[in-house]
């Protein structure tokens, strides 16, 4: 349909592709004034779609299928990335994905599995979405008194019988159960599977009293709480900001995406939405990097708090490595037991949102950063698209979620060998 801006009068062609959602609101900025432009379709009572405008009315002159480009022309699906430019008849944002499925698989068949996978993430996505709100109390649960009641509400949840046991293990198994289940759209469930497994080898195969004493250093001084809780805080709102995730999860089926290379889309809110809960994310994955390397530093020393010398320096304790900048803390993890790809803690990127260097145009969803800004002297910015922010903000909080199960694993170990009277006399002995 043709739809006419509110603010300018300005019109603009649409094609509009259906996801299964029964709600699917959709979004622009205007290309003739940057005015934002909202459609939700309602497909709730199919076959017929209700449509509801917000900026903009329809055109009281449709123009049907739209082959001379007299107006601009966008594309709009929540599932895709979409690509505005000229109109061509058929190339519709699924086609599109079918292409880019082919050309990144070995066979037919291989790129209809990979978009049945796609829509299978999109429909445990939307039942989820409708039970955000009863999510986010569970999760609010855990760290409340009533443990009994949060036992109770994930069984209920999981339709699952989660047994009487109000053990702190048993509590903490429940909490990571639910999820895993919950937020296994968002995440690559056999990485995170492989992760746990080698988390539990690791903290066995480190049994001894450096690490007895890094993790009850790290309990009784509630950092290991406060970490849990900081992480337990970020899950909800990642199902908030879910509808601009969908197209960045589509990304994960398709090889030689360049970031900052592909004029692909979001039909969903803009960055301003969004640009918090990435600054979080780092946030928190910085503090999440002192247990890697306080573990790292058992690996190769016997001891949490010894680094080694970098630049004829070198830090006195994990309390030094903590106050670093994440940037900064990457120095000092020498031949580390994990690694993090650089580029999901994108730190320019991330500093830039900190502190507000960052402009943001609706029309072309580029995103422009100055990681030298703030001076008086105008500096060279540089540029991403929404599309490139919103899966570097997928990747980070995939790591901050794999790096959640470590807490956990530390937490097993605090509760299952630190606390086992045996243990306690072989440590005394």
């Amino acid at each position: 349909m043709t739809l006419t801006c509110m603010v300018c009068d300005g019109e603009t062609d649409c094609r509009f592709g259906y996801s299964n959602r029964a709600y699917q609101p959709l979004s622009f900025a205007c290309p003739h004034c940057a005015s934002l432009i909202c459609v939700t379709m309602d497909t709730s009572r199919p076959p017929r779609t209700e449509f509801q405008y917000e900026g903009c009315q329809p055109s009281k002159e449709q123009r049907g299928i739209f082959i001379d480009d007299k107006n601009p022309f966008v594309d709009l699906h929540l599932d895709f990335p979409v690509r505005f430019g000229k109109y061509v008849p058929g190339l519709t944002p699924y086609m599109m994905a079918m292409q880019e499925l082919h050309q990144a698989s070995d066979s037919h068949e291989e790129a209809l599995e990979k978009m049945q996978f796609h829509n299978e993430r999109l429909t445990q996505l939307n039942y989820f979405h409708d039970r955000a709100e009863e999510i986010k109390s569970i999760i609010r649960l855990y760290s409340g008194e009533n443990k009994q009641l949060f036992i109770k509400r994930v069984g209920n949840f999981l339709k699952q019988d989660q047994g009487l046991s109000l053990k702190h293990q048993d509590v903490n198994a429940a909490l990571y159960r639910f999820l895993t289940f919950v937020f296994l759209p968002f995440v690559n469930f056999g990485e995170v599977k492989y992760l746990v497994e080698q988390f539990g080898d690791l903290t066995i195969g480190l049994a001894s009293k450096p690490f007895d004493d890094f993790v009850r250093r790290i309990v009784d001084a509630g950092f290991l709480g406060t970490l849990q809780k900081d992480c337990l805080k970020l899950y909800p709102e990642v199902y908030a900001a879910e509808l601009a995730i969908r197209p960045a999860l589509y990304l994960d089926l398709i090889s030689g995406y360049e970031k900052a290379k592909t004029a692909a889309r979001i039909s969903t809110k803009d960055f301003q939405s969004y640009k918090d809960l990435f600054k979080d994310i780092i946030e928190v994955l910085g503090r999440q990097l002192v247990l890697v390397a306080g573990i790292n530093n058992i690996l190769h020393r016997k001891d949490s708090n010894a680094f080694a010398t970098i630049s004829g320096g070198t830090l006195s304790s994990l309390e030094k490595f903590a106050a670093k900048t994440i940037s900064e803390k990457f120095k000092y993890l020498d031949d580390c037991w994990y690694t993090i790809e650089r580029e999901i803690v994108d730190t320019e990127v991330r500093n830039s949102i900190a502190h507000n260097n960052v402009n943001y145009d609706e029309v072309t969803q580029i995103i422009e950063y100055f990681p030298n800004g703030g001076g008086i002297q105008s500096t060279l910015g540089q540029q991403i698209y929404f599309l490139d922010f919103m899966r570097i903000l997928l990747m980070a909080f995939r790591e901050m979620n794999n790096l959640h199960h470590l807490v956990k694993c530390l937490y097993y170990y605090e509760y299952l060998i630190l606390q086992n009277p045996d243990h306690k006399k072989r440590t005394e002995t």
